[in-house]
């Protein structure tokens, strides 16, 4: 073999290994860093148009608007101008870990069709592992070829597809939703590690079943079919990814999501004599999330219980109330700290999964008064007040949770208020009872007119 043979050999060889590692490295995954994909590999939502429905769903999403949320923007301007820049591009990267990997975000401008598209579909769907340890800080691997990888476990496309066991897995979500401190390693958001720690986990439950579900409070996927003419299947995920953002979210769902979240009770005397005071307990039980109440970046979301009586008169008095949330400390043991401060958490006052919260009151019998009614509401909002004013945002408050109950001064004023309820149930039951009634009158001279009207039309 000619000299001329043997590096034409060796260029082929050589050319075939470097094909061969990048097909090695892709298939294994390569981590959420600059260089490591192309604009092309992420193309926008728009091209998945096969499966339209999904793509609606995921459009009105907070993945869809991960980078273009104002809250979230205001907020990272906020962490650009305390760290001189140096916070931005750690923040976006969960947002936008298709423009990560194209090194778009470290350019400073986001430019590609799908890129800029927030969480997109082709970056969740190239996602192909983890890397080791916990999931957190956009840890997962991806492989930037075009195959779409998912929960189908014979998936009959036009594109490369293939079936993902990580995709019903609750890890893909904790790649981005444990957020640790780049500088001290800190937990920033731990919603992830929380789940993994509570009885839902135990039980098999993960995060696709319940915000990916069918509707709020539903559990798993539901019968359905992944894109246009596809066959219908038991096991799909709806692309809502619906959380606690009213906001900017899907609205009704969100509200719904954060209804069934949580239940409230009221253990309070049934008698307290006028001027007089005495204790009231008011428990909230985390019955329906698979992390903390609230979860997230916790020290920007609001919750919050607020305890009423109102007065026959229609007054209304507030007897107290109580903050859930996270408050954090910087290196000097200042509290509260940002963000970008923070060192270690200083108090974590929130609610488990299934796991009660009790915090008592003292609730105050006006003088002359015979009775009042106590209410109990749990509340939540996705941000401070000011924040939402600086992004320019909506920020409505959802009552997540409530119960009520009456206290009377006397033993003979609850027993007129029991009797006058008995009265109204009563009138209602008549009332109830008179217009069923009149429904099967109705039902019954409507049976008398057709009977006339068939004997009129008989022929003679």
């Amino acid at each position: 073999m000619s000299q001329k043979h043997r590096l034409a050999v060796a260029a082929a060889l050589s050319a075939a290994c470097v094909l061969l590692s990048a097909a090695v490295a892709y298939a294994a995954g390569v981590p959420v860093e600059p260089g490591n994909a192309t604009e092309q590999a992420f193309p926008p939502a728009a091209a998945c148009g096969c499966h339209s429905t999904l793509v609606n769903e995921w459009s009105v999403s907070m993945h869809a608007q991960a980078l273009s949320d104002p809250a979230f923007n205001a907020k990272v301007a906020q962490a650009d101008n305390a760290t001189d820049g140096k916070l931005g591009e750690f923040c976006r990267t969960c947002h936008a870990p298709a423009a990560a990997m194209t090194g778009e975000l470290a350019g400073g401008q986001v430019t590609g069709a799908g890129t800029r598209q927030g969480v997109g579909c082709m970056f969740c769907h190239q996602v192909v592992g983890m890397q080791k340890g916990e999931p957190g800080n956009t840890s997962q691997l991806v492989d930037p070829s075009g195959t779409r990888h998912a929960q189908i476990t014979d998936p009959q496309a036009p594109h490369p597809a293939q079936y993902s066991e990580l995709h019903e897995k609750a890890e893909i979500c904790g790649g981005c939703h444990n957020v640790n401190h780049p500088v001290n390693g800190m937990h920033l958001e731990s919603t992830f590690r929380e789940w993994e720690k509570s009885p839902w986990a135990a039980e098999g439950v993960v995060c696709q079943d319940c915000h990916m579900a069918e509707k709020a409070g539903a559990r798993g996927p539901s019968k359905g079919q992944a894109a246009v003419g596809a066959p219908t299947r038991d096991n799909i995920f709806h692309m809502t990814f619906v959380g606690a953002n009213v906001a900017q979210g899907p609205a009704e769902q969100s509200a719904a999501m954060l209804e069934s979240a949580a239940e409230i009770t009221i253990d309070a005397p049934q008698i307290v004599a006028a001027g007089q005071s005495d204790t009231v307990s008011v428990t909230i039980t985390n019955v329906g999330a698979g992390h903390y109440l609230p979860t997230g970046l916790t020290e920007v979301r609001e919750m919050w219980l607020e305890v009423t009586a109102e007065n026959p008169d229609g007054t209304s008095t507030k007897v107290g109330e109580r903050r859930f949330g996270t408050v954090l400390k910087d290196k000097d043991g200042n509290s509260p700290a940002e963000l970008w401060e923070a060192a270690a958490v200083a108090s974590d006052d929130r609610i488990p999964p299934r796991e009660s919260v009790t915090s008592t009151f003292t609730v105050a019998m006006p003088a002359n008064a015979e009775q009042a009614s106590l209410t109990a509401a749990l509340y939540y909002r996705s941000l401070p007040d000011d924040l939402a004013t600086e992004a320019g945002v909506d920020n409505p408050v959802t009552e997540m949770a409530s119960a009520a109950q009456p206290v009377f001064a006397s033993e003979e004023a609850m027993a007129a208020g029991e009797g006058e309820a008995a009265e109204d149930s009563g009138s209602t039951g008549l009332s109830t009872g008179l217009v069923a009634a009149l429904v099967v009158a109705a039902g019954a001279l409507a049976a008398v007119g057709i009977f006339a009207w068939m004997r009129a039309k008989r022929p003679s």
